[in-house]
């Protein structure tokens, strides 16, 4: 039988009808694996038709007008792992309500290995407040100033970076209001840094081979020894991967400066290496027009190979040379670019070069225990030449340690003993009572991270030094980390730390050492107490924003401060002395991160009350700026 032609078309309309209501629901409620909470805030997004939705305040979510087919369904946010489901359309059972279980990652670095403690833990289960700038910030503050690690410390939260020199542009860095000798600057675990290098160090080193930067802040002697009151900045470095990496950098600057760095890693089976070659220049600038330079004129090229030698997967050799050299000019700008007058006398010329050599040599045994051998010698010459004064010398200083790590189900045991030798020759034509010293230290350690609860680690340390001038040293160190729940942990740190007198200060590199006296044998290596305490939050705010928060809050007491003479210094002369009272610095770091989907927003601020308890007076520490947001 023939259907009428309007039966037809009204066939095909009930057809398109059924067709359009073929349109189906996807429905969802998210949770956390571990906790079973719902998440509000997480995105499923379907790629191929361009639909999406997020989940409410109760974790639930429907995405409507799904046409008939299969489509991968991706849920996504930060703070835990993506998600991918496929699903077959139309379903079984349209009004089912899938169960979606994400995995959650730390939120502050997770997946982080830090070296600085010794133990090679993770930064989600160290005691330690560890704060870590990973390849990802290295790289962002590489590629603005890919000549020096300056630009890339003054992006951490809690340190300063000072010029030390109006002319030659030298810089130091402080933390937690502490000066720039309370600081140890590690190279993977080698320190390389201090003393007569010290105002020129952050401005020598070149960060493209740097893997991250890791920071203690507070006594922080017991782990590496003399000079870590304010804290221990350590620059870990790549190491050779089997896929070949070539980086090569240029920079210019419209005030005239150049930077020109490469880097290379490779890696087979039985050797692995790694080079950096960088070249630095910088013309004399007067950039307010004053008639000195605000920028000096730089000549400087760093070179480091390091070559790997694998005798199997858990035993591996590590040599090194690293050489840099640098001339520097700074003062009359006028003098520099033509040449000095009876108007335009002062120029000052900074001329150093450093020569360093690295071992290591390192075998895992069974669970995870680690035996380590390392070795450094370190010649750093630096000569200051101007037309009021010159000052050269030589610092030669060694690093040498053995340790070993234990690990067990509830500790990590690390054990060992080091040897470290400081040893300064002035020039002797240049004056008549030079700064010479010759120091050695023998240190013993021990420290123990232990899993005594689910929620609660402890690290236990203590270190013995004895200095050949100054004596014995005892440290110790207790640490506390609480996990209060998957959101929120607190942590605790006490401990001692010692610094050797030298003359080799922040405003002795102001001076260009002119007029710098020896340290008395009479004076007494400077003592420090302190305390670090943080809580940290890691979850979704307002239903929508992934979230970070730190609060720390610290207090140092440093006994027999190194400090300037009054008398003297009216003369002109820096003449030291250990102050009759403590120097006293308290504060707050507040860290705070916002993430929605790509979007981020960072908010860092501190507050530093560093103050002299001597001479009868309660002064604050120059030069520490109080309040700093960014």
């Amino acid at each position: 039988m023939r259907l009428p032609k309007s039966s037809f078309s009204i066939l095909l309309v009930l057809l398109m009808t059924q067709h359009a209501f073929s349109q189906n629901t996807f429905k969802a409620i998210v949770k956390d694996e571990k906790t079973s909470e719902t998440l509000p805030g997480i995105t499923a997004y379907i790629k191929s038709l361009n639909k999406g939705a997020a989940t409410d305040a109760n974790g639930k979510l429907e995405i409507k007008n799904i046409p008939d087919g299969t489509f991968t369904i991706e849920f996504s946010c930060m703070g835990y792992k993506s998600y991918q489901l496929s699903e077959s359309f139309p379903l079984t059972n349209p009004e089912k309500v899938t169960t979606i279980l994400l995995e959650p990652v730390a939120l502050e670095m997770g997946g982080i290995t830090v070296f600085t403690t010794r133990t090679n833990n993770g930064i989600e289960d160290v005691p330690v407040r560890v704060e870590v700038l990973g390849s990802q910030e290295v790289n962002e503050e590489t590629a603005i100033k890919p000549g020096n690690i300056s630009k890339l410390l003054g992006e951490t939260s809690g340190i300063q970076i000072q010029q030390t020199s109006a002319t030659s542009g030298n810089v130091s860095f402080r933390i937690q209001g502490l000066q720039g000798q309370y600081t140890q600057l590690l190279k993977d675990g080698f320190p390389l840094y201090s003393g007569f290098s010290t105002g020129l160090s952050l401005l020598q080193i070149p960060p493209l081979d740097l893997q991250q930067v890791e920071v203690i802040k507070g006594s922080s002697s017991t782990l590496y020894g003399s000079g870590a009151i304010a804290g221990i900045v350590n620059l870990v470095s790549k190491e050779p991967t089997e896929e070949p990496e070539w980086t090569l950098m240029l920079n210019q600057t419209h005030k005239g400066g150049r930077d020109v760095s490469s880097f290379y890693s490779n890696r087979n089976e039985k050797l692995g290496i790694t080079f950096i070659a960088s070249q630095s220049t910088q013309k004399a600038c007067d950039v307010n027009k004053d008639g000195f330079t605000d920028l000096p004129e730089i000549q400087q090229t760093v070179l480091s190979p390091k070559l790997f030698y694998y005798f199997n997967d858990s035993t591996t050799l590590m040599l090194s040379v690293l050489s840099s050299f640098e001339n520097r000019i700074g003062g009359d700008i006028f003098a520099i670019e033509n040449s000095p007058d009876s108007i335009h006398t002062y120029v000052e010329k900074n001329k150093s070069s450093r020569i360093t050599s690295q071992l290591k040599f390192e075998t895992r045994l069974n669970r995870g225990n680690t035996l380590t051998f390392k070795n450094s010698v370190n010649r750093f010459q630096r000569s200051i030449s101007s037309s009021t004064a010159n000052f050269s010398g030589q610092q030669i200083s060694s690093y040498s340690e053995l340790s070993y790590l234990l690990k067990t189900k509830q500790h990590d045991l690390v054990f060992g003993s080091n040897l470290v030798t400081d040893s300064f020759n002035e020039n002797k034509i240049l004056t008549k009572i030079p700064l010479d010293y010759h120091f050695s230290t023998v240190g013993i350690f021990l420290q123990d991270d232990w899993k005594l609860a689910t929620k609660l680690i402890l690290q236990i340390g203590v270190r013995t030094d004895y200095h050949n001038i100054y004596g014995a040293f005892v440290l110790p160190r207790l640490s506390a980390l609480y996990k209060i729940n998957d959101k929120l942990y607190a942590r605790i740190t006490s401990g001692l730390g010692y610094k050797t007198p030298t003359v080799f200060t922040d405003k002795a590199e102001e001076q260009s050492y002119r007029n710098v006296l020896p340290v008395s044998t009479n004076i007494k290596a400077e003592i420090s107490q302190g305390i670090n305490v943080d809580i940290n939050y890691k979850g979704i705010l307002f239903h929508e924003f992934a979230s970070t928060i730190n609060q720390a809050f610290y207090y140092t007491q440093l006994n027999n401060p190194l400090v300037l003479q009054t008398d003297s210094l009216a003369k002109g002369i820096l003449s030291y002395e250990n102050a009759n009272g403590p120097l006293k610095a308290k504060g707050f770091d507040t860290n705070i991160s916002l993430a929605l989907n790509d979007l981020a927003l960072f908010i860092d601020y501190s507050y530093t009350d560093a103050q002299k308890k001597y001479d009868n007076a309660n002064s604050p520490l120059e030069l520490i700026p109080k309040h700093k947001l960014r």
